[in-house]
């Protein structure tokens, strides 16, 4: 017994050192030769170690695979406690990754050895463990989901501001090219960031003040080009909307915000960063494309006055959404509680805002009729 504690005191104090040269190969092989010797108590300390060295680069997929191996080695070495804490660990780096399922697994491994050694073990953690997990999945979900949200309305504000100016075909798609190249620049970019990615993220919730700022910059800027544009048209006929469009087109710095976070989850989410690139440029590239085609082949007019309108609409819709979105808000102090909070109270107010939107278009739409005729 003694023997062993002096050899795992030596592996740990060994380990230290090589992890920080960061020789984590030689580590694993090592590891897995003292468990072909059926030196099971050394291999699975290896095998921690190098479990905590992926888990502090946020490998979690390496860090739940090592920490799984150091449990197996525990197991086959009787120490069941070990192998209840490392099979725990297993399933805390699943859940960094929303995998609850493959959590759920390891946490079971993790009970049966906890009770082998304590038949009395309290194993209530593991129900609060999946919950946990299930609402982070959850809160990730309408994360993402929100913000596919608001590249749309970013690439709408892109679509509406051509589709009401007179652009032809080649300025449209360039403008277009520029949502679909930045994405992937981005990605490129995040591909080589490591550690670096979730610092710029943390950075970025940071500055949600800041983004405010910017928002609330836009919408006036917005409101003011747009009673501008509208103005020159009504009372010279001087069409500035090939100047006033561009604040409607170009990326602004929240949407460039939007951009980089939408490819950052994805890439994090396990998605290569090619293809996450290429998805959100193409959403936002296919967005405006489909919106503009189809606004050049309605009837609505493409007086600069009505370019104004949209610009005046959306710089209305920005101040709506900084009064009613507590996106600037120091959301993460705030204790929020979800439990029990019926979905459907919610839908009558969305039904009550699309019959609102509805009933406005309808009457916009048949005041320009009449006025046309």
């Amino acid at each position: 017994m003694i023997k062993r504690l002096l050899f795992i005191l030596l592996v740990i104090s060994s380990v230290g050192l090589a992890s920080s040269h960061e020789d984590i190969e030689n580590l694993t092989e090592y590891a897995e030769k003292l468990s072909l010797v059926k030196n099971y108590d050394g291999a699975g300390v290896l095998y921690n170690r190098i479990a905590l060295h992926h888990s502090n680069a946020s490998d979690w997929d390496n860090a739940s695979k090592y920490y799984a191996l150091a449990a197996l080695n525990f197991t086959m070495a009787g120490d069941h406690e070990s192998a209840g804490a490392s099979y725990r660990l297993a399933g805390d780096c699943c859940t960094g990754q929303k995998e609850c399922d493959n959590a759920l697994e390891y946490y079971e491994l993790a009970r049966e050895n906890y009770i082998k050694n304590d038949p009395d073990y309290d194993d209530s953690w593991i129900d609060a463990k999946i919950r946990e997990c299930r609402e982070k999945s959850l809160m990730s979900g309408l994360v993402i989901f929100g913000i596919f949200i608001g590249m749309l309305k970013f690439s709408s504000k892109a679509a509406f501001g051509m589709g009401f100016s007179r652009l032809n075909t080649r300025e449209i798609l360039a403008v277009a090219s520029i949502y679909l190249v930045v994405p992937l620049l981005m990605c490129a970019l995040i591909s080589v960031a490591d550690d670096a990615l979730y610092e710029a993220i943390n950075a970025l919730f940071g500055m949600g003040f800041a983004f405010g700022v910017f928002q609330l910059t836009l919408a006036i800027s917005l409101l003011a080009l747009g009673f501008y544009t509208v103005k020159k048209w009504n009372q010279s006929k001087k069409d500035v909307s090939r100047r006033t469009f561009l604040l409607m087109a170009l990326p602004c710095p929240v949407s460039l915000a939007t951009i980089f976070l939408t490819c950052a989850f994805l890439v994090i989410a396990g998605m290569g960063a090619l293809k996450a690139g290429l998805l959100v440029g193409g959403i936002f590239f296919s967005t405006i494309i489909v919106i503009t085609t189809v606004l050049r082949r309605t009837r609505f007019s493409k007086k600069p006055s009505n370019l104004g309108s949209m610009m005046i609409f959306f710089g209305l819709l920005y101040l709506l959404s900084i009064l009613l979105v507590p996106a600037y808000l120091p959301v993460s102090e705030m204790e929020i509680s979800i439990k029990g909070f019926p979905v459907s109270d919610m839908i009558p107010g969305f039904l009550f805002i699309l019959a609102m939107t509805s009933i406005g278009f309808v009457r916009g739409r048949i005041g320009i009729a009449n006025r046309s005729e």
